[in-house]
């Protein structure tokens, strides 16, 4: 059934019409719901301790309120038998129920970057600006994906949230039971099985893929594999379970923490995107069963949570404030089942399983991947045979695996062989073999706009190799073709680049020119751990103008990059730098460089720049400024040289950041310089305010400049600029 469940709007329909069949909905009563409960219940065998259930609603980001709750159920001393939770809630249950303390929760929601961990923009996501690199999946506008029975497809959830997973797994590194019964508090998550719409309670097998299938927002997040199973979001049947915690966990008394509204009307004006529609929506359907599970609860908590959004970027003391204020006035109720004075809270948690020796590592398995990449995967991660489990390594192994292109998901756990040998298995998702895709730029400041149509492919001649095809048409057409070899097991790689193009300017200190370009390029590629790529190579090119000519040579690229956002980078540092030698006569090279430093609160100062070399005499060959962005007034009449050199300097502020990027104010000035023979030739100076949306595969921005002509610039953009390499084949 699974297969035919290919398209965004399909699953949208399959969730509100598979997922909520009207016998949901229908009207039993909730002692009637609870006796259907207690005659379906299964001995669990779970270790018997005296302590209240607790039942954690979904709510999205609001779900940081049950920290808050958690925070007063400790300083009240208050025995937790089990905790049931659903998406949200199951993921703050489950990292409670793993050994973290309510303050050490909240000491790490106080430096975590909620945005980063479920958008995962990570730089092989951002748009193919560095030819250097594999061609990244989704990079266009609009994409289209088709698997190996070419039947088409797109994209199954907004986001992939790779580093969702790999944030959860994290956490959760302590835990070395498959067992969720073993944990330091007996756990349960709820999640939704996408074919059939079945409510389905994940108490065993890896704890941090249970919570990120609980935690699958449906049309927000791509469903979640496990099992053998395709699972969204929990909360779709049962975002209140308070009835299956009875089932599973019969005798104790349940305190359930609702985050659902009790009133759900909203007033339009508060409806205003797709997620507050979608959130809205979901919210209808889910209200009746809510209500039903709420009435079967021994003690209702209900943090205000209304006010904030599911995917909240900020806020986050504030909501665990809310679950604090709301847990405040139901002490005395708690109070009747705490512990006995003098017990502390701390003999119901432990942060070791009941047996603390590791089992050794005696497997290692890759599923997922052909034969030929799991042999490169393994020889990484071999040396791990023979040593004891250590669930942070493999952690940390999917994030490295996460990083890039390469896969679409990886999910990392321990499988048990006997009482002292243990299984390491990676489950992968790749990425589609055939994607298509479209996008584009214009803008008033520069004289090219384009519309490009793209298709990439992979396991062409190798498995675990990559090609694209890209063509622009537009004000001047171009056209590239890029093609790379696996990567060996010392990240070492093969590419060719073959491009064409009409390029052309007009200079404000020279004669314009027009000119087609034909080059190719073949090089050798090594990832210096996770941020550094080396790439040595030999190019060639011809050039069509008035003097027809070929030029040969080889060619170097360094690329580093460990900014914490491509799309709105608040730190860190990136550079790129081409160097080519063609016919041993010049040096043409093109590097860029961009910092960012946060100074105070949402401010950061962005110092950029770069430096060109070329010949100035050959108009092919010479170093521009103002082609790329290096000076925006600049863009219709560059400034050209033997050499030119440019810094920017600005104080950025972000307005909002979300799942889908951010907006972005910034004040800058940038000045550049050309060069003849390394002898200052002209200068440039520009000031400026721009208001930028930037997103994964789209951008916009306006711009006020004021040059030093004295004239005022009033600029805008639309698109991602994907610059071709200048003077460089």
């Amino acid at each position: 059934m699974r297969k035919h469940l290919r398209s965004f709007s399909f699953i949208l329909l399959s969730l509100f019409f598979v997922a909520f069949p009207m016998s949901a909905f229908s009207e039993a009563s909730p002692a009637e719901a609870l006796a259907e409960a207690q005659k379906q219940h299964d001995e669990w065998g779970f270790p018997h301790r005296d302590g209240i259930v607790l039942v954690l609603s979904g709510g999205g980001t609001k779900g940081l309120a049950h920290i808050g709750v958690l925070e007063i159920l400790e300083r009240e001393n208050i025995p937790i038998a089990a905790i049931v939770g659903t998406s949200m809630g199951a993921v703050i249950g489950g990292i409670y129920a793993s050994g973290y303390s309510a303050a050490e929760m909240k000491e790490i929601i106080s430096d975590l970057d909620m945005m980063e961990i479920i958008s995962n923009r990570s730089s092989a996501e951002a748009a193919d600006i560095n030819y250097n690199k594999p061609p990244s999946s989704g990079s266009a506008i609009f994409n289209v994906f088709m698997d190996e029975k070419k039947k088409p497809r797109s994209n199954r959830g907004m986001l992939r949230a790779k580093g969702l997973y790999s944030f959860l797994n994290e956490m959760t590194a302590r835990v070395t039971v498959t067992d969720f019964n073993l944990l330091p508090i007996p756990f349960a998550a709820m999640a939704t099985d996408l074919e059939t719409g079945e409510s389905v309670v994940l108490r065993d097998g890896n704890l941090a893929s249970a919570l990120r299938a609980s935690l699958s927002i449906p049309g927000i997040f791509e469903p979640w594999e496990m099992n053998g199973r395709l699972f969204v979001d929990g909360g779709l049947r049962a975002n209140l379970p308070v009835l299956e915690a009875k089932r599973l966990f019969p005798g104790h008394p349940v305190v359930a923490v609702n985050l659902s509204p009790e009133n759900i009307t909203k007033r339009r004006d508060s409806l205003r995107s797709m997620v507050e529609v979608m959130a809205q929506t979901i919210e209808i359907l889910m209200v009746h069963q809510v209500r039903v599970n709420a009435a079967a609860a021994d003690l209702v908590i209900s943090p205000k949570v209304k006010d904030f959004g599911i995917l909240q970027s900020d806020g986050y003391d504030q909501i665990i404030a809310r679950g604090v204020e709301a847990a405040e006035p139901m002490v005395e109720q708690l109070r009747d089942i705490s512990c006995p004075p003098g017990q502390p809270f701390c003999e119901f948690r432990h942060i070791d399983p009941p047996s603390s020796v590791k089992p050794l590592v005696t497997e290692i398995r890759f599923e997922g991947v052909p034969e030929s990449i799991a042999k490169v995967l393994h020889s990484n991660y071999d040396h791990w045979i023979g040593g004891p489990l250590d669930m942070e390594k493999v952690a940390d192994a999917v994030k490295a695996l996460s990083v890039g292109d390469d896969f679409a998901s990886v999910e990392g756990r321990a499988q048990t062989l006997t009482e002292e040998t243990a299984a390491v298995v990676f489950s992968i998702e790749r990425p589609p073999k055939y994607e298509f895709g479209l996008g584009g730029y214009v803008s008033n400041l520069y004289p090219d706009s384009w519309i490009s149509l793209s298709a990439q492919a992979r396991d062409i001649f190798f498995e675990g190799d990559v090609g694209s095809a890209e063509y622009r048409f537009g004000s001047r057409w171009g056209a590239m073709l890029r093609y790379f070899t696996p990567k060996t097991r010392h990240d070492t790689q093969f590419g060719v680049v073959l491009s064409a193009r009409e390029e052309g300017y007009v200079p404000g200190n020279a004669a314009p020119f027009e000119l087609e370009r034909y080059s190719g390029r073949i090089a050798w590629y090594k990832d210096i751990g996770r941020k550094a790529r080396i790439g040595l190579g030999y190019a060639v090119e011809r050039i069509e103008y008035d003097q027809d000519g070929t030029l040969d040579g080889p060619y170097i690229n360094f690329t580093f990059n460990n900014l914490d956002d491509p799309i709105l980078p608040t730190k860190g540092l990136s550079v790129n730098s081409d160097i080519w030698f063609p016919n041993g006569e010049t040096t043409v090279t093109h590097t860029r460089f961009h910092a960012y430093l946060p100074i105070w609160q949402t401010w950061n100062v962005v110092l950029s720049g770069g430096l060109k070399t070329g010949d100035v005499d050959d108009p092919a060959y010479a170093a521009t400024l103002g082609t790329n962005e290096e000076l925006f007034s600049l863009a219709a009449h560059p400034l050209v040289g033997d050499q030119a050199y440019w810094i920017h300097l600005g104080a950025a502020k972000m307005i909002t950041r979300s799942w889908w990027g951010g907006l972005n104010l910034e004040i800058f000035g940038n000045f550049g310089q050309t060069m003849r023979e390394w002898e200052n030739d002209q200068s440039w100076w520009e000031a400026g305010i721009a208001l930028s949306a930037p997103m994964t595969n789209f951008s916009s921005r306006v711009m006020l400049i004021y040059d030093q002509s004295g004239e005022f610039t009033l600029g805008y953009s639309i698109g991602i600029p994907m610059w071709w390499n200048g003077p460089l084949p």
